[in-house]
């Protein structure tokens, strides 16, 4: 399987990744420093690698995959988040896709949560149906208005 934890030498193409699933996710306010996000991935490195995984076809880096375990603090149950999950464009349509995905629900199977929570913007509808796919449910919508700005 092309599925493997991250290595320092993939941080630069992942920092293109993240740069990129923030313009999906945030549009005009996402952060697109490359610095920023190498910082972000470098420190995550240190105390997450775990879930941290790369798809790797052919020696490249071709898909990403960044899980965090929590603690709930009341019910003190475990739960994951899926903090990030991208697919190269040369990868994208393929088995690759469920592959990378089915390798994080496993990660969550061995670190026992009981619960997994994605977050996804709205129009970002490929993630929607991959959500839906695995039997996601959605359970909150963030409802935004910026008075300022024009009614479209």
């Amino acid at each position: 399987m092309p599925i493997r934890e991250i290595e320092p030498r993939d941080i630069a193409v992942i920092t293109r990744f993240e740069t990129e699933i923030s313009t999906i996710s945030f549009g005009e306010e996402a952060i697109t420093d490359p610095l920023f996000h190498t910082k972000k991935l470098e420190k995550a490195y240190r105390y997450e690698r775990k879930g941290m995984l790369v798809l790797d076809v052919d020696g490249e880096v071709s898909g990403w995959m960044w899980i965090t375990p929590r603690k709930n603090s009341v019910t003190k149950e475990t739960y994951a988040n899926f903090k990030s999950f991208y697919i190269a464009e040369s990868c994208r349509g393929t088995a690759y896709v469920d592959e990378l995905f089915e390798a994080g629900m496993n990660y969550c199977k061995s670190e026992e949560v009981t619960q997994i929570v994605g977050k996804v913007h709205v129009g970002n509808l490929p993630m929607r149906l991959l959500y839906k796919k695995y039997g996601f449910k959605p359970t909150h919508l963030t409802m935004e208005l910026f008075p300022n700005a024009s009614h479209d």
